[in-house]
């Protein structure tokens, strides 16, 4: 065996070069495993190799055309779907009832509004950390005087807090819409013009004729 380094003849069994104290060990380990994977025929690559020369560009091309064929054949033998009745158009908003949207409104206020104090505890916190951690080094080089700044860096979390308040604010405001009262007014009794109901029925026509004559006799 032959150091790399110097090209000294040493033993197998020494671990160091005697020349140049080269760790003779670990080169001879990686000379053994570039050749175990030089002379390996079992990895995936020989066999892509075997495929990339056996394939043929025109067997590969017959196939993709009895694929399509056979999708086109499915495709026409399908019969068509039943498509929804779907609005004219698809990207407009159902409207929500007023208790949707109350109930929309309070979960992102509350959301947010205890999103906001999480933040603004932690960056009270934070902030007093920051202060105490920073070399003073660190602290000189800044521009800005950085004490300011870090005491009312927590006042960032005031905005989604507020955010959160005005929306359960606006749920609470929401309304929903009175229904509508139908006014049950008496219906108008059908007239006859102006004539009473009580009307005399007249006589029929035997009984004019025998009036007659009897007033004749």
């Amino acid at each position: 065996m032959y150091c790399p380094q110097c090209g000294t003849e040493s033993s197998s069994g020494l671990q160091f070069c005697r020349s140049c104290g080269a760790n003779l060990k670990v080169i001879g380990k990686a000379v053994a495993l570039s050749e175990a994977i030089a002379r390996s025929d079992r990895g995936p690559l020989p066999k892509l190799k075997e495929m990339i020369k056996n394939l043929k560009v025109e067997q590969v091309t017959e196939e993709v055309s009895r694929a399509l064929d056979r999708m086109n054949q499915e495709i026409v033998s399908t019969p068509p779907a039943i498509k929804p009745n779907t609005p004219a158009w698809p990207f407009a908003k159902e409207k929500k009832t007023a208790a949707e949207r109350r109930e929309n409104h309070i979960v992102k206020g509350t959301v947010s509004l205890f999103s906001g104090i999480a933040l603004m505890i932690f960056l009270y916190y934070f902030s007093a950390v920051l202060v105490l951690k920073l070399p003073p080094e660190a602290i000189t080089k800044i521009p800005f005087e950085l004490e300011p700044v870090v005491r009312i860096l927590w006042l960032a979390g005031l905005m989604p807090t507020l955010s959160g308040l005005g929306h359960i604010i606006a749920g609470l405001l929401i309304r929903s819409k009175p229904a509508r009262v139908i006014d049950e007014t008496p219906q108008p009794q059908p007239s006859f013009n102006g004539r009473p109901s009580s009307q005399k029925v007249p006589g029929s026509v035997t009984e004019h004729t025998t009036h007659l004559l009897d007033s004749k006799q």
